[in-house]
């Protein structure tokens, strides 16, 4: 079983950064995928939900620092 989450994220400028937010998340136990486009402003994540979830990436985002903006939409 796994979802989906994709948030809008401020701060990525470069590859550089959708690496290092990539990396970053993909380090969360549960987390099967993650990829951050600097251009688009989104990270989306491909995660189990008995696991972790949105929260849990907002949180390791914002740790990088980088901003979450808005909620994050979630999807089977």
């Amino acid at each position: 079983m796994n979802e989906t989450a994709t948030l809008k994220v401020e701060g990525m400028t470069c590859t550089g950064c959708e690496q290092r937010l990539g990396v970053a998340l993909h380090r969360l136990e549960g987390v099967y995928e993650a990829t951050a486009n600097h251009r688009t402003g989104q990270v989306r994540v491909r995660f189990d939900p008995t696991v972790t979830g949105p929260e849990a990436f907002a949180e390791r985002i914002v740790t990088a620092g980088y901003q979450v903006t808005g909620q994050s939409e979630v999807s089977p």
